[in-house]
C-alpha cells in the first residue's frame, strides 16, 4: 500500500534522493509481486504442493453443491451461447471445439465413411443419419455444460492449521447471485476440513495463501436410475423426437440421460496458485 504525505505552505518538499528511493521501492515491490505470482503458479503446475490442497478443493466443491440455477442461465440462453461459441471456433480454426484437435465425433466419422464409400448414387440416407448424429453431438455438448459459464477468482487466506482467516473475490462473474453464493459457501466448505500435516508443502508458518478459479455451469444430465414412472411420457416423447441421448459416466459406472426439464448448476473449483 502506498503512503502519502501532506505538505503545507512553507514546508520543505522531499529531496530528489528521497523521491528516487521511494520510486525504487515501488518498482521493487511490483517486480517482487510478479515473481511471487509466477512461483505460486509453477508450484501448482509442477505438483510441488501437499495432497492437503486436493482435499481442500474437494471440500470447496462439496460445499458448493446444490447450487440454484441462477438468473440469466436459461436453456435458451445456454443454447445460444453454445452455438455462438462453436460457430466462432469453427470460423477461426475450422474446428468447432477450438484449436486443440478433438477425437472425431460420431457425425465426423460418418462423414469420413461416406467419403470413403464415394456415395454418389443419390441415396441421401447416410447424409440424413449423419445429420441426426450431429444433432445428438450438439445436444451432448449443451447438456454437459457447453453453454454460458460463470467464473470467479477466489482468494483464500488460512492459518497454518487450516482455519479460514479471510476469503474474497478477486474477479467477479457478472452475476451477483452467483458471486455471493460462492463467497458465502467458503466458510461452510472449510468447517469440517482437517488441518494439513506437519511440514506440508505449500503451508507456511505464517499461514496458507491460495488463489482459485470457481467455474459454474448448467448441466442437463440425469442418472437413468432416477427416472420414475412419471417420466415415461417425457422418455417416450424424447425418443419419438430423436432427442433422448445419454452417456456412460466412467467414474461412477452409471448411465446418464439428457433431461432438459431438470437443469442442475455445477460448481468446479480449480487451484491456480499456492503462495
Amino acid at each position: 500500500m502506498q503512503s502519502g504525505r501532506t505538505l503545507r505552505p512553507g514546508d520543505a518538499g522531499p529531496s530528489r534522493e528521497a523521491l528516487a528511493a521511494e520510486e525504487r521501492g515501488r518498482v521493487s515491490g511490483r517486480v517482487q509481486g510478479v515473481i511471487d505470482d509466477q512461483q505460486a503458479t509453477l508450484r501448482v503446475a509442477n505438483g510441488l504442493i501437499d495432497p492437503y490442497f486436493s482435499r481442500l478443493r474437494k471440500a470447496l466443491e462439496k460445499g458448493l453443491e446444490d447450487a440454484p440455477v441462477f438468473p440469466g442461465t436459461s436453456l435458451l440462453h445456454q443454447a445460444k451461447t453454445s452455438w455462438a461459441s462453436q460457430s466462432k471456433n469453427y470460423g477461426a480454426t475450422g474446428n468447432p471445439g477450438g484449436p486443440t484437435p478433438n477425437a472425431p465425433t460420431g457425425s465426423e466419422q460418418l462423414q469420413a465413411l461416406q467419403n470413403r464409400l464415394g456415395d454418389s448414387s443419390g441415396d441421401y440416407s447416410m447424409e440424413g443419419l449423419r445429420g441426426r448424429v450431429q444433432a445428438g453431438d450438439e445436444m451432448q455438448k449443451l447438456a454437459g455444460g457447453g453453454g454460458a459459464k460463470l467464473i470467479v477468482t477466489l482468494e483464500l487466506h488460512q492459518d497454518s492449521d487450516g482455519t479460514l482467516r479471510d476469503a474474497k473475490l478477486v474477479t467477479l462473474s457478472g452475476n451477483p447471485a452467483y458471486d455471493a453464493f460462492v463467497l458465502n459457501g467458503v466458510p461452510f466448505s472449510l468447517a469440517k476440513l482437517g488441518a494439513p500435516p506437519d511440514g506440508a508443502r505449500g503451508v507456511k508458518a505464517t499461514g496458507i495463501h491460495t488463489l482459485w478459479s470457481v467455474e459454474g455451469r448448467v448441466v442437463y444430465f440425469r442418472k437413468l436410475k432416477e427416472l420414475k414412472g412419471q417420466d415415461s411420457l417425457y422418455v417416450a416423447s424424447a425418443v419419438a423426437a430423436g432427442l433422448l441421448a445419454g452417456r456412460f459416466e466412467e467414474t461412477t459406472g452409471e448411465i446418464e440421460v439428457i433431461d432438459f426439464r431438470n437443469p442442475r448448476f455445477v460448481c468446479q473449483p480449480r487451484l491456480l496458485r499456492v503462495y
